[in-house]
């Protein structure tokens, strides 16, 4: 693993999350794109699926914001996002950091409530934030470790974490759009 490979994926994923692209990272860029799946899917924020996927955004918003040591403004440039998420890694956090969002996200999209996220419908949510059907296509393969055709919010879960642990190219990176 490269700290230089880690800190790219890290700014790439800043790059992705500041919405409006000013250099800076604040709660309504994390809880907008939350927003955007929700509306991309027709679902209410105020349902109890939708609270749960904004609540697991303001979760990973504020672990952020926490580990930044920077409570008091809420926001983020770009190398306090990066050493925030190294500090996470150090920890050992990242997975706490981050699923909640994941649980969420995962339940959201299971559109038939079995627990799994299909193939269709994985392809469905991750076409919403702009990846083309055979970008989608490949990062399900990738992460479905298995091979069942399903994903858990395990293998979710293990590839957010993995994409950011490493800086190595990981099928995590595809989830992320970290990599096409």
């Amino acid at each position: 693993m490269t700290d230089a490979g880690l800190r790219a994926k890290y700014m790439r994923r800043f790059q992705i999350q500041d919405a409006d692209g000013d250099g800076i990272l604040v709660r309504e860029d994390v809880i907008g794109r939350a927003e955007m799946l929700l509306g991309g899917l027709a679902e209410s924020p105020q349902s109890p699926r939708g609270r749960d996927v904004i609540s697991g955004a303001q979760t990973y918003w504020e672990g952020l914001v926490k580990l930044a040591g920077n409570p008091g403004d809420g926001q983020l440039t770009e190398a306090a996002f990066v050493d925030a998420l190294l500090q996470a890694k150090e920890l050992g956090t990242l997975g706490e950091l981050v699923r909640p969002s994941v649980e969420a996200h995962v339940a959201l999209i299971d559109s038939d409530g079995d627990g799994t996220v299909s193939r269709q419908e994985f392809m469905r949510s991750q076409e919403l934030f702009g990846m083309s059907p055979a970008q989608a296509l490949k990062a399900f393969e990738a992460i479905d470790s298995d091979g069942d055709d399903r994903l858990t919010v395990e293998e979710w879960q293990e590839a957010v974490v993995e994409a950011y642990s490493t800086g190595e190219d990981v099928p995590g990176d595809l989830v992320m759009g970290l990599r096409h």
